[in-house]
């Protein structure tokens, strides 16, 4: 068996070879992978990484997967300490000569190994071996290309005929449950298919036993040095690591691009109305804050270029461009070289959903839209919302509340439904014990077709936050530290990211902000609440359907953009979407990143609701930074 060193191999026109990389870059990695990929070859790469001896994959034409892609996401999964992006980067190792005849065999392997057919889930995965060297271990992978591969999966064009989102019938076992059958999605089946701790996707699973609920945490395979991926509560641990997997998936596949390459770069001036959504209905950032070191946004006008994608509008049964930048939360930069797109706005994982169809998909994504806009309405108007009492008999919600009491905590829950008609619950939890310096409230909100699911989510989330706080540093400089914090009272531009919202908003000093939500408006039953909900549900896509016409009865109109990733789609029948529906309030993150102008409902809605006396003026709003977790 010959073993060949990269020179040589990208000098080979036929045969079968090891190929031995001792010292290498991304760059050689992609000469070797388009030159086997393009020629009636069979090469294994083995490269050296530190202590480590990478066997595989399998380079030949129609392979598997190519070192581009199985290095990206080896060196990805590092949590972004691999500056893996770089021209410079430079990797090698000395191989460890004990274990070099073992390492040959597994090559070796590789290159006996058939090629099973791709069945009926897609291409099947590539085998790739790691060989610690200074534990004497070795381990077998399964990789694919997650979001294609540039060299041996590139992703197809964005067009307006992928885009279309039909209303395909989705009859649904049970009238009470909105999550359609699929035998593909078990416990084992998504770990198996997703976690791998080099490879990714998920590259770390793991459990918090300290939590309120079984709670169980997914990072994905994202490059960058800050953690983020899924998270799973639930009764049980092997229930919230489902639910951890399945997040995992919705926030990979919102961060940017895996199904479709965007093509579509061009100004609104140029698309017009008819073909795209006009940013300034998605409302824009304050103009007084352009500029700011603390926005990465620039000043929206018509004739500004931007990368835009297809979406297909249930409103009106048509395709409808999207900006970029707003169908996917965080882009990350070009190419060398290339121009970077300008964003107009700031945006979130807001509206992201996953689901067993895309129809299913579509609504949750939708009921996120509902939660997050019934939340910043009734957050910026400052109005008092209906109460709703506690439900009686669900031991899962008495469980939660009895929790926060322990703490110190009582838990209340609001009516925030609004004109959009999907049941919306915001939860408090606020601090009714002596310890001056605990964190005084926390909120979270849950909306649902069914009033229970938004109720058991909005309390699920509020109570895990406040067993959370107990946890978290208030140390100089921490998150939580009040030090750090209180400034913000005044300098609300000081507000960044989450944690800073979440910590303004349990001062003791900004309680007079939050009072409008302790108002005495009774405790009402959720059946009283929501008379008639919710109602038996035959066909998801009816569902669906009738509440875009509600929507649109209202004058706003629901845009979709796929985001699925294939392997994921087509391996375990799971897909993902992002709805855009401009004129609903955005969530966001970071003071400046507020979006709030061009919006009448904020306006409007409220007094139409009787929460107002009159409409309101932009200018008299109390625009503090929100507490959304």
């Amino acid at each position: 068996m010959p073993v060949l060193d990269v020179e040589a191999a990208l000098a080979a026109v036929s045969g079968t070879a090891v190929v031995h990389l001792a010292s290498w870059t991304p760059g050689s990695a992609e000469r070797l992978s388009r030159h086997a990929l393009a020629r009636p070859v069979r090469l294994v790469p083995v490269r050296e990484d530190g202590a480590l001896t990478v066997v595989g994959p399998v380079l030949e034409p129609g392979a598997r997967a190519c070192l581009v892609c199985t290095e990206y996401q080896r060196l990805a999964s590092a949590g972004g300490r691999v500056p893996w992006r770089s021209p410079r980067l430079r990797l090698g190792g000395t191989g460890t000569p004990a274990l070099a005849e073992g390492v040959l065999l597994l090559a070796a392997g590789l290159l006996d190994e058939e090629v099973p057919p791709a069945g009926d889930h897609g291409v099947p995965s590539a085998t790739v071996y790691v060989v610690q060297g200074s534990r004497a271990t070795w381990s077998t992978h399964r990789v694919r290309p997650v979001g294609g591969c540039p060299v041996c999966r590139p992703l197809p064009e964005d067009s307006p005929a992928a885009a279309e989102l039909p209303a395909v019938p989705r009859p649904l076992p049970d009238p009470a449950e909105l999550r359609g059958p699929n035998d593909r999605t078990g416990a084992e089946a998504l770990r198996a298919e997703l976690y791998d701790e080099r490879f990714g996707p998920v590259r770390r699973l793991f459990r918090t036993e300290d939590s309120a609920f079984g709670l169980t945490t997914a990072w994905v395979t994202d490059g960058r040095l800050l953690d983020d991926g899924g998270y799973g509560r639930a009764a049980d641990f092997r229930s919230s690591e489902r639910v951890a997997l399945f997040e995992s998936v919705e926030r990979l596949a919102g961060m940017r691009p895996m199904g479709r390459r965007t093509a579509l770069r061009a100004s609104f001036a140029e698309l017009g109305p008819d073909a795209a959504v006009d940013p300034v209905r998605l409302g824009l950032p304050d103009p007084v804050h352009h500029g700011h070191p603390a926005s990465r946004t620039v000043p929206y006008r018509p004739d500004l270029e931007l990368d835009w994608v297809y979406g297909w509008s249930l409103t009106e049964g048509r395709t409808r461009a999207v900006p970029e930048h707003v169908a996917y939360w965080d882009l990350p930069d070009p190419p060398d070289g290339a121009p970077p797109g300008a964003r107009v706005v700031y945006e979130s994982s807001n509206g992201c959903g996953l689901g067993n169809s895309p129809q299913e998909a579509a609504l949750y994504g939708l009921f996120e839209v509902a939660e997050r806009d019934a939340f910043l309405m009734a957050w910026y108007a400052g109005t008092p919302l209906p109460g709703v009492a506690l439900p009686a008999g669900d031991p899962l919600v008495a469980a939660l509340a009895a929790r926060a009491e322990l703490l110190g905590y009582r838990l209340r829950l609001l009516d925030a439904t609004n004109d959009l008609g999907v049941p919306a619950v915001v939860a408090v939890c606020r601090y009714e014990g002596r310890h001056p310096a605990a964190p005084r409230a926390f909120l979270a909100a849950g909306a649902h077709h069914d009033p229970r699911v938004a109720i058991r989510s909005a309390v699920a989330e509020a109570v895990t936050n406040v067993q959370d706080a107990a946890q978290r540093p208030a140390g100089p400089g921490r998150a939580r530290d009040p030090e750090r914090l209180r400034p913000m009272l005044d300098r609300p531009e000081l507000v960044v990211g989450l944690d800073d919202h979440v910590g303004l908003n349990a001062l003791p000093e900004a309680q007079p902000r939050l009072e409008f939500l302790f108002a005495d408006t009774g405790a009402a039953p959720w059946q009283e609440r929501w008379p008639g909900a919710p109602a038996p549900v035959a066909d998801l896509t009816v569902l669906l359907s009738e509440t875009v016409a509600r929507l649109a009865g209202g004058g706003l109109e629901v845009v979709v953009v796929a985001q699925d990733e294939p392997g994921v789609r087509d391996r375990l029948g799971l897909h993902c979407a992002k709805v855009v529906v401009p004129g609903t309030l955005p969530m966001t993150f970071g003071h400046v990143n507020r979006r709030t102008l061009g919006l009448p409902r904020l306006l409007e809605v409220p007094y139409r609701l009787g929460r107002t006396a009159r409409p309101l003026r932009h200018d008299e709003l109390p625009l503090h930074p929100h507490p959304f977790p």
